[in-house]
């Protein structure tokens, strides 16, 4: 059975007491660091949100950039391309114009040295054919 006499009532003061020192010493500072960490971690979070944002929308602005430089050197090149292919057929209708004259001369030097070269074989086939003819009857025609 128990006893309630005054040794409860010490061993109760006692227990009373150690609550009040032990809030005092070590609750109250534990719950002040736990506060004060508690705190802390939600600031960094805060923060590590907050620098989340900013390089979320940095890196939006760099991909914004970037596509608008690639659609600027697509147009550039699609410029410098069509610059080329102009060029290219100027060069070519020059050198076929070029080639067109070069052309018409060869065929008029050919064309010339073909009649006199016909010239020269009318010559020399009326020769022969007067030399042969003297030959055969044995007198000059």
């Amino acid at each position: 059975m128990i006893d309630i006499n005054t040794s409860l009532f010490l061993q109760l003061a006692n227990f009373i007491i150690l609550l009040i020192v032990l809030n005092i010493i070590l609750f109250k500072p534990i719950m002040q660091i736990m506060q004060d960490r508690e705190q802390g971690i939600s600031s960094a979070f805060s923060d590590a949100k907050v620098a989340q944002e900013r390089m979320q929308n940095l890196l939006d602005q760099y991909n914004g950039s970037l596509a608008d430089a690639k659609q600027k050197a697509t147009a550039a090149y699609s410029v410098l391309y069509q610059q080329g292919l102009d060029v290219q057929r100027e060069m070519i209708a020059a050198q076929r114009s070029t080639s067109g004259e070069l052309l018409e001369k060869a065929r008029g030097e050919i064309a010339q040295a073909s009649a006199a070269a016909r010239g020269e074989l009318k010559n020399e086939a009326e020769r022969l054919s007067q030399e042969i003819s003297a030959k055969l009857l044995g007198r000059a025609v």
